[in-house]
């Protein structure tokens, strides 16, 4: 009993004696090897810190304290030896497997969020193998219905662990059918062409193309617009282009675009027409106001006396000319005008911008033209007839004013006399109808001497 007490006593003693030599060895000879270098450089406490430091037990009791200090804040996580962190892969692509000829899926998310936790060195690696993360959706064994299902990872580092956002989704399963559709022509971009240029024709390599989805859908697609960009075309002169790969798209009946239908084939060939029509026209300047009395305009000259307007066959077809106002109240004297020409409506271009235009005045004389027939103007002719009451309304005598070189010239078929019936709605006699006088030569001022006619009304 004596020995085995004796051998437990020696094995403490050893035991003790082997931890001393190791906290001497790792803490104390350390400690005080610092503590003997800063003795060496705080001079000035020296004598106090040789006589601290000359203590036996204060650099065993200071080790201590080291010991126990390190030990709480490891034991409290203040410090620690584990540098495992966290990140987010945001919006991964999320693969879906199911049988795409038979089904549609609705419910698939349009990305989601990999949370990965592991060491930091591994966390950076993944951030490294961006292309080689994978979030998939397996909907091989599910058919026709709603279905609640998870989404799987595959993580390139598989020493990391992992959260998906969301973990769990709800999906529609449908049943797929399909429709043949005829298309329609959108034409974009004609605002980029050329002004002087226009589409003039769009031709398709196919007039139908099928659709696909589950029924449902299908219903809401009321057209499918074949969408021809002629800005891709960079087309700088007439002739025909062909666009490949024209951008199919469905919409509903409010012209909204109707996502997620499969449309086969998924693009057609364009070829496009363009063409620049055109029409050259004179350029009419027009007198607004009256000149000084006793002066009038001798001539009108201008730096520009055609136009060439490129616009549409439509609008080219009516255009007979350009009208350009220029203000002559109160002119006595020789002047010169720079004037803006404006653009006729629809047109989109025209060959000149600005015009100079010089007027060159003479003395006043006048001239009566006699026997100018009153012509109507604006009557209802499928309804009415009309002519004056007596023969002093259909014929005025019309003063014509200006210099004397274009008055010696003018003729009688030079002037038109008129009325306007344009408001006429029933049959009737019409007394006080005012007469105007119109000329060809816009130099020249015209007045008819009789003011108003007597004009009657009668049903066809």
């Amino acid at each position: 009993m004596k020995q085995q007490k004796t051998k437990k006593n020696n094995i403490f003693k050893r035991f003790f004696g082997f931890l001393f030599r190791i906290i001497d060895k790792i803490i104390v000879t350390p400690i005080s090897k610092l503590a003997y270098f800063i003795r060496d450089k705080l001079t000035s406490n020296s004598g106090f810190i040789d006589r601290l430091l000359n203590k036996p037990h204060v650099l065993l009791y200071l080790s201590l304290i080291l010991a126990f200090t390190c030990f709480f804040l490891v034991d409290r996580k203040i410090i620690t030896f584990n540098n495992n962190e966290a990140i987010v892969l945001s919006n991964q692509t999320v693969n879906v497997e199911y049988n795409e000829e038979a089904y549609v899926v609705e419910g698939i998310p349009t990305g989601a969020d990999v949370v990965l936790m592991g060491r930091k060195g591994d966390l950076f690696l993944a951030q490294q193998l961006v292309d080689s993360h994978e979030v998939t959706l397996d909907l091989t064994n599910y058919g026709v219905g709603t279905h609640k299902v998870k989404l799987d990872y595959k993580s390139p580092i598989k020493t990391l662990s992992y959260k998906l956002v969301p973990e769990e989704i709800t999906v529609i399963i449908y049943p797929k059918i399909s429709e043949v559709r005829t298309l329609s022509i959108d034409v974009v971009n004609t605002d980029k062409l050329d002004e002087t240029l226009v589409v003039s024709n769009v031709v398709l390599d196919r007039d139908d193309i099928i659709i696909k989805s589950y029924k449902e859908k299908l219903e809401t697609v009321t057209n499918v617009k074949a969408i021809v960009d002629v800005n891709s075309i960079n087309a700088t002169e007439a002739g025909t282009y062909t666009i490949d790969n024209v951008k199919l798209v469905t919409y509903d009946e409010n012209g909204k675009e109707v996502k997620d239908i499969e449309i086969v084939p998924s693009t057609v060939k364009a070829t496009v027409t363009i063409t620049s029509p055109s029409k050259t026209v004179p350029l009419k300047i027009v007198p607004v106001g009256e000149v000084r009395s006793g002066s009038a305009i001798a001539s009108i000259k201008s730096n520009v006396e055609n136009i060439t307007v490129y616009a549409d066959d439509a609008i080219l077809e009516n255009l007979e000319y350009i009208e350009v106002e220029i203000d002559v109240t109160d002119l006595s004297s020789d002047k010169v005008y720079q004037k803006y020409i404006n653009k006729p409506t629809g047109a989109r271009s025209i060959s000149e911008n600005v015009v100079t235009i010089t007027i060159t005045m003479e003395s006043e004389t006048s001239k009566d033209i006699d026997g100018i027939a009153i012509q109507i103007e604006g009557l209802n002719t499928d309804k009415f007839i009309a002519q004056g009451v007596s023969e002093a309304d259909t014929v005025v005598t019309v003063n014509v004013k200006g210099v004397e070189s274009l008055l010696n010239n003018i003729e009688a078929k030079d002037i038109t006399a008129y009325v306007d019936l344009s408001n006429i709605t029933e049959a009737g006699t019409y007394e006080d109808v005012p007469v105007y006088v119109k000329g060809s030569d816009v130099k020249l001022t015209y007045t008819s001497k009789t003011k108003s006619v007597k004009i009657i009304v009668t049903n066809k």
